[in-house]
């Protein structure tokens, strides 16, 4: 009103460091990361994530195909982990792909709840090696629900990591895990910011061709060429960096 003093603008503030991954890469509450690897080895790189969370009381799912089970639980063990004990109480879920994307969804909302309910501080999620062909999953829904995952993450403490190995992803499946996750890590970088993301609301009602629309040019302009293209992710995330550990 006329005669009122103005207050001053403040800008929005930014959520709360909730990690370091590898000590070095600050990753805030609500972010839901797509990490683009290379190889078998990325399978289980991050149990540290999942071993930090336990330690502090938080709920940690991990979701992959059953065969790299045995090796996440292995790798919790030499970080110290009674996984017996974790496993036990519902804390650290396994859990492999589920062909019906409706239980899938049906479940991690599920978690998340009963998370929330038992009062955790937080949910960390990491997922690993899913091939959406491979698990009879549609490839669309299965995006989908990754679209529906970032209402999960943005309404609960949590942060989740989705990791997808590059060398066994078709381009179309690769820009659609560009486009449903609002951060990446590539090449070591984070970009807390993916000028490619689209928003669950937008994302869910365009046909495939829109969704891809942006990427698909992207990659013409760097020559059809996956490995130009993740450079030119990675420099937006450098472009990025004076702001990323502010």
């Amino acid at each position: 009103m006329k005669g009122e003093p103005r207050l001053p603008y403040q800008p929005p503030t930014s959520p709360p460091i909730f990690t370091y991954l590898n000590n070095r890469t600050p990753l805030r509450y609500h972010e839901h990361v797509a990490i683009l690897h290379r190889g078998q080895a990325g399978a289980v790189r991050w149990a540290g994530f999942v071993s930090e969370g336990l330690r502090l009381g938080n709920w940690c799912c991990y979701l992959a195909p059953a065969f790299l089970h045995a090796d996440m639980l292995t790798r919790l063990r030499e970080f110290g982990v009674d996984v017996e004990h974790h496993l036990g109480d519902q804390t650290l879920q396994l859990r492999q792909e589920m062909a019906d994307p409706s239980r899938l969804r049906d479940w991690a909302q599920s978690l998340f709840k009963e998370a929330e309910i038992a009062h955790a501080p937080a949910v960390r999620w990491l997922e690993e090696g899913i091939r959406p062909e491979r698990a009879g999953i549609p490839v669309p829904q299965f995006f989908e629900f990754h679209a529906h995952l970032n209402y999960l993450v943005k309404h609960h403490p949590s942060v989740a990591l989705c990791q997808y190995d590059v060398e066994n992803l078709e381009i179309s499946h690769l820009f659609s895990a560009i486009a449903v996750h609002r951060h990446l890590l590539v090449e070591s970088t984070l970009v807390r910011d993916n000028p490619f993301y689209i928003p669950a609301e937008k994302f869910l009602p365009l046909n495939l061709a829109d969704r891809e629309h942006d990427l698909r040019e992207l990659f013409r302009e760097v020559g059809c060429n996956v490995e130009r293209l993740l450079s030119t992710l990675a420099g937006y995330g450098h472009l990025q960096r004076p702001a990323a550990g502010s």
